[in-house]
């Protein structure tokens, strides 16, 4: 028994010098493969790698169209890892965060109207390289509660799970986004119930995800309106000059509303956008507060098409669209002052279908009688149908010239 005490003893003291011995001699071997990381990362470099015998502390600048943005990484090395979970044995554990104060004006500017004031980065991304050389990854983006004139929008937060090799060429994982729940004068104006998907990712190449919310439901116009089983997927593929092109496909089976829309699909492909020019349409789908500047809004180019299919008890509403956007000059007059300013930017195609009896028992009922009386939308086989031609401020509604400002009329019941 004594003899088995002290093997056990001589054990726990070897694992004990391994444990306090393997972090210098791991450190070395991981300042080098991280700064060999990042020669493989465009635009990114190590500015300062400070090494201790148990950890290191580095900062990476990583420099984008936007302007250069610096991260800090706090890193430990194994083959005990204290991690957000707990005890865990590894190679090396790190914590990446974004340094606020070195973000580029623009990012920050947006990621403050949401948090407030950054006193600590929102995003987090924890690392673990196991001992077999595989990474696992989870990147979190913070909860946040945002109150001004338009309302008050919450958000849960969210959480990117995902795994890869040593490489690092492929990341698998998960998602799990949060609720979003807009209020206004004491009333729900938007709510979406936590949403779960996947994500596939190449790095420097294209991102692929497929997201599932059991419900959604908005205030509108026409009364409360309630999406089920909502999907939303996902391709992202950098393509050159480091622009992007995007495809998405959005699926609605179970639309419960106060109009005989029984389910909704809409798919828009962008051919090629700037990461910058992309993320700004994209935060206009947040919430705004007060009235929009439109002319801001839609100031940056854009090459879209998107069809959208709209199915009704009273048959299907289809619209498809071909637009190339070339941007709007700062200082532009509202479209209802001067129309023809707003169609210059613009060349492109529209065309509208719909069952005769979904769109006189809708809500658009006033524009269609007026569209059909003045010939804009014509009668074909029970279906009213219009093409719309755009071309740098000449406007052809079914073939036929007509003035943007007389067209404008039509839409909105002017005449």
């Amino acid at each position: 028994m004594k003899l088995l005490r002290n093997l056990l003893l001589l054990l726990i003291g070897l694992l004990l010098v391994a444990a306090l011995v393997a972090p210098g001699m791991i450190g070395p071997r991981v300042e080098d493969v991280w700064k060999q990381q990042l020669t493989n990362l465009q635009g990114a470099e190590a500015t300062d790698y400070q090494r201790g015998w148990f950890g290191a502390e580095t900062y990476t600048r990583i420099t984008g169209s936007d302007g250069a943005t610096e991260l800090r990484s706090e890193i430990q090395h194994g083959p005990l890892l204290f991690t957000g979970s707990g005890l865990r044995l590894g190679a090396v554990y790190s914590v990446t965060t974004v340094v606020p104060e070195q973000l580029p004006v623009a990012i920050r500017t947006q990621l403050e109207a949401l948090y407030g004031r950054l006193a600590h980065s929102p995003l987090r991304l924890e690392t673990v390289v196991g001992v077999d050389n595989t990474i696992e990854n989870i990147l979190r983006l913070e909860s946040f509660v945002r109150s001004d004139a338009g309302g008050e929008v919450q958000f849960e937060g969210a959480e990117l799970h995902f795994h890869s090799g040593y490489s690092g060429a492929l990341l698998n994982g998960t998602i799990e986004l949060g609720g979003i729940r807009h209020s206004a004068g004491g009333q729900e104006k938007f709510y979406s119930a936590p949403a779960s998907g996947e994500v596939s990712i190449v790095p420097g190449r294209s991102l692929e995800s497929s997201l599932q919310w059991p419900l959604v439901k908005a205030e509108t116009e026409s009364g409360p309106l309630e999406l089920r089983q909502v999907q939303l997927d996902l391709a992202l593929t950098m393509i050159e000059r480091g622009r992007l092109k995007l495809e998405s496909q959005f699926e609605a089976p179970q639309v419960q509303s106060a109009t005989p829309v029984s389910a909704v699909s809409q798919r828009i492909s962008i051919p090629e956008v700037a990461p910058a020019e992309l993320a700004h349409y994209l935060s206009q789908l947040l919430p705004a507060s007060g009235e929009r500047d439109w002319p801001v809004v839609f100031g940056p180019p854009l090459v879209l098409q998107q069809q959208l299919l709209v199915q009704s008890a009273n048959g299907p509403i289809m619209m498809d669209a071909d637009i190339n956007w070339r941007g709007l000059r700062t200082g532009a007059r509202p479209v209802s002052q001067a129309p023809s300013q707003w169609l210059a930017p613009m060349t492109g195609t529209m065309t509208f279908s719909a069952a005769e009896q979904a769109l006189l028992q809708s809500p658009l009922i006033g524009q269609a009688l007026l569209l059909r009386k003045y010939g804009l939308l014509e009668e074909k086989d029970g279906e009213l149908q219009m093409l719309m031609e755009v071309d740098r401020g000449e406007l052809k509604v079914n073939g036929q010239p007509l003035p943007p400002d007389l067209f404008l009329m039509a839409i909105t019941g002017q005449f």
